[in-house]
């Protein structure tokens, strides 16, 4: 997967230093955040894939 999105560089940084302290991914927690949102915005919500 590969998503592409603008915000302030004050933003990025921020959330750079604080998914290293976790010692989580960016890409991950990216892609667990979409799937939050999506779940509470799609209309009808879409079956949970396998493996998911």
């Amino acid at each position: 997967m590969f998503v592409r999105g603008r915000v302030p560089e004050s933003i990025r940084a921020r959330f750079k230093a604080t998914c290293a302290l976790q010692g989580r991914d960016m890409s991950d927690v990216l892609g667990e955040l979409i799937e939050q949102w999506l779940q509470k915005n799609e209309n009808p919500p879409a079956q949970k894939r396998q493996g998911r």
